[in-house]
This record gives structure tokens, C-alpha cells and sequence, in this order.
């Protein structure tokens, strides 16, 4: 056996693997006398199957199954032994047909695309912007009017105030207002909340329960998708619909959020943690700044993989990659659909490739221990979210070995430590431009 590359520029590369009879048929020889020793035919005895017999149903697959194996193992310990770093994986050019039954040579070609030579350019002068996100009174006013629902009081009043939910059945109507037989219809809950427009908003409040609403889904509420739900039934269809509905209210439940006193101080925090409505607003706002902390490390991650992929400059193996996304394509796709979404695979490649870099070149890895830890850090969290008290080390850590255990959830626990790192790096390696916003000034800065 023979391998050989031959380099076409510094990005690709084709590999030659050249086989004779002599680097398979013993191996092939070996498998068709087990296979006889084995092979249960009618007419025969197990066992005493003629050889000539075996060889005509058994020689070809045998063959093709051993020269693809060698072929996979070679190939794969050139990589390794040559140190060659690699894009996806070796791709098979078309070859002339093989004629199995009586040909002994062979000679297999496979495309390779090198991952680029570049350098990653890091330092001080370049600046990154850090947003402080600062909880302001009305941020302060959200979070205490949501804490005041969740310890409120349910009631079922007559009429319908702004705050409302309204349950009530919706019924597809004709254009001359009458309900269509055999037209859609459901029950449903409508939250005042989330009603478009302040005409038909005015038009529920007020109401009481058996009046009807006539309206059109489509113009009456903000979410497509919850709009949807509402009639039960899928977007598409939602999006073709042309029809008005009416809607006949059968209860309506009010949330009387509950009054700011220690009450609701204890209930929220533990009995004597806050004892005002200063200490409340001001606990409000350190919880919820603490939160702001992971939003504004997903923007100065996100800013800093743009500014590195802006100013990290190298060329891929375009016609290789290309020709190898569409052989590991999992539905048949033509080249035309390869180049239309290619722009996209490309900037994530590239980020993958930048990243990869510098984790390799600054020792960046995650540790089982340090997996374990931010595992077992997670479960505590969830628990005191839920008012449970931890229980003991040796619990946690079986409940985080648990959790690990599952290969998604370890992808997921790995990613987010790597990130963690990958963050406190870029901070450490740029100059940080520290702006202080509130939270809705910052929800303007990422959407834009």
C-alpha cells in the first residue's frame, strides 16, 4: 500500500492511496473461512458448506467491506502522523467505475481542505465596549409590581378592568357577521396585556361576562404565534385567514397584586431580610443588576466576535467546503443551494476557526472538576430559586453527576464554562470602553 499527497496550494490537498491484492485478500481469505465454518445453507451441513459456494456469495461484499476499513484506518493515521490539520473530512473524488469481481488494484483519490495559517491579533489599543446596566426607578417599578402579582389575590369580577384575563370562546363569523358552520372555533384566554390596538382594548374593559366582542385576530393582537394558539390552529393557516370573530367572554379573572408591607417583604425574602419599601426597591435593584450582569456579557462576547472577525483576515477552501457540505447534507441539495446559504456556514466556520486558535494558543480548556463545580453551582441556584434548601455536598454532587451523566446536558454545562473563560480572556486582552445604561437603553443597543 501507497499513500501519497500532493499539495495544490496551501489549502488543498489531494491524498492517493494505492492498494494491491497483497494489503487485503488474506484478510479477505481469513473472513470467507469463518464465514464457512459458520454459514447455514439448504443442502448443506453447517459447516461443510463448499468453499467455491461461500466465495460466490461472500467474496465481493467481504472485499469491499476490508478495502473500505484499510482505507479508513490509513487514511486517518496519515492525518494524525503528518499533523495535518484539517477542514471537515477527507472527501473521495469521483473516480472511474471499480469493477469489484476482477479487479486487484486500486487507486483511491480524496480531496482535503486545510484549516488557514493566521495570526490572531489581541492587544490594548483595541477597544471593546462593557455596558454596566443600571436598574432604573422604572425597571425598579416592573420587577415590584411583578413580585406584588405573584403574592396577589385571584378574583372573578363582574366587569373587566385593564389588567384583566378574559376567558371566553371564539367563533369564526361570515361576512355577514353570522357564525360559519363548521368554522373555527375555540375557547381561550385573551390578557388585555397583549391587545394591539386601544380601541378594541377600550372595547373589553367594561364588559361583562355573555357580551360579545366582534374582532379580527390577525389586527387584534401583538404575537403571531399566540394568536395562533388563541384559535388553535397553525401560523400558516393564521396568515391566509381573512375572516372577523367573535368573541363571547365567559369569565374573567383579576389579579389584586398584593400591598407593599412586611407581609410581602417576608414572603418574597425571608422573614426580616427587608423592612421597608426602601430596603425592597433597593434589593429589587441589586438582584436585578446582578441578572443585567449575564445580559451584558452576552453583548461584549457577541461585540468582540464581530471586531474578530472584521480584523482576522484569511481565505478558506471555498470549492472544497462547498462540495464537502453538500455530500454530508442529510437531504439531497444542489450546489445552488449550497452557495445561497454558504455566506452564513462561512462566518460561523471562520469564528469556530479564530476561536479555536486562541484557546489552543492560551491553554483555554474545561476541566471535568471546573464542569462538576458550575454543575453543582447550577442545582443550588435552581433550588433557592424555588425556596428549597441545598441539601447536603455529597447529595449535590451526586445530583450534578447525574445531570452530567446525560451528553447533552455535559455539552451544555462544557459550552457554558468555555464561554466564561473565553470572556474573562477577551477582557483581560482588550481595553474595556465601561458605559453605564439603563435596561431599556440597552435592549435598544442589542436589538440595533
Amino acid at each position: 500500500m501507497k499513500i501519497s499527497r500532493e499539495n495544490i496550494d496551501s489549502l488543498n490537498a489531494v491524498l492517493r492511496v494505492e492498494l494491491s491484492a497483497a494489503d487485503y485478500q488474506e484478510q479477505v481469505e481469513k473472513i470467507l473461512a469463518n464465514y464457512r465454518k459458520t454459514a447455514d445453507m439448504p443442502g448443506f451441513r453447517k459447516g461443510k458448506v463448499p468453499m467455491g459456494v461461500v466465495r460466490k456469495r461472500y467474496a465481493i461484499p467481504v472485499k469491499v467491506e476490508e478495502i473500505n476499513k484499510i482505507l479508513s484506518e490509513k487514511v486517518s493515521k496519515f492525518i494524525v502522523d503528518e499533523k495535518l490539520d484539517i477542514l471537515g473530512n477527507p472527501l473521495p473524488k469521483e473516480s472511474a467505475p471499480i469493477d469489484w469481481e476482477t479487479q486487484e488494484d486500486f487507486l483511491f483519490e480524496y480531496e482535503l481542505g486545510f484549516t488557514p495559517d493566521f495570526e490572531v491579533k489581541l492587544s490594548k489599543r483595541n477597544k471593546i465596549d462593557l455596558y454596566k446596566i443600571k436598574a432604573d426607578e422604572a425597571t425598579i417599578d416592573r420587577y415590584a409590581e411583578d413580585i406584588a402579582k405573584r403574592y396577589g389575590k385571584m378574583s372573578s369580577p363582574e366587569k373587566v378592568t385593564e389588567k384583566d384575563l378574559v376567558y371566553g370562546r371564539f367563533q369564526e363569523l361570515d361576512a355577514d357577521g353570522n357564525a360559519v358552520e363548521g368554522g373555527i372555533t375555540n375557547q381561550a384566554s385573551v390578557s388585555l396585556d397583549f391587545v394591539k390596538t386601544k380601541k378594541l382594548k377600550n372595547e373589553f374593559i367594561g364588559s361583562e361576562k355573555g357580551e360579545v366582542i366582534v374582532l379580527d385576530p390577525k389586527k387584534a393582537f401583538e404575537n403571531v404565534a399566540d394568536t395562533a394558539s388563541m384559535l388553535n390552529i397553525e401560523k400558516d393557516v393564521l396568515e391566509g385567514l381573512k375572516a372577523t370573530f367573535s368573541f363571547t367572554i365567559e369569565n374573567i379573572s383579576h389579579m389584586e397584586p398584593a400591598e407593599l408591607n412586611t407581609d410581602l417583604f417576608d414572603k418574597a425574602y425571608g422573614e426580616g431580610v427587608v423592612k421597608d419599601v426602601k430596603e425592597f426597591r433597593a434589593k429589587i435593584a441589586a438582584e436585578a443588576e446582578k441578572m443585567f450582569v449575564g445580559e451584558s456579557d452576552k453583548k461584549f462576547q457577541n461585540d468582540t466576535v464581530e471586531f474578530l472577525l472584521e480584523n482576522t483576515k484569511f481565505d478558506l477552501p471555498e470549492g472544497f467546503l462547498k462540495r464537502w457540505i453538500r455530500s454530508v447534507s442529510e437531504t439531497p441539495v444542489t450546489m445552488d443551494d449550497v452557495d445561497r446559504d454558504f455566506a452564513g456556514y462561512s462566518k460561523s466556520l471562520r469564528w469556530q476557526i479564530i476561536e479555536n486558535k486562541i484557546a489552543t494558543e492560551n491553554n483555554l480548556s474545561v476541566t471535568k472538576e471546573e464542569a462538576l463545580a458550575e454543575t453543582k453551582q447550577l442545582i443550588t441556584a435552581q433550588m433557592a430559586q424555588y425556596g428549597q434548601i441545598a441539601p447536603e455536598e455529597e447529595l449535590i454532587e451526586q445530583y450534578a453527576q447525574q445531570v452530567l451523566a446525560n451528553k447533552e446536558e455535559e455539552k451544555n454545562v462544557y459550552d457554558r464554562v468555555f464561554a466564561a473563560k473565553m470572556s474573562a480572556f477577551f477582557k483581560e486582552s482588550f481595553k474595556l470602553n465601561e458605559k453605564e445604561v439603563t435596561f431599556d437603553e440597552f435592549i435598544k443597543l442589542a436589538q440595533s
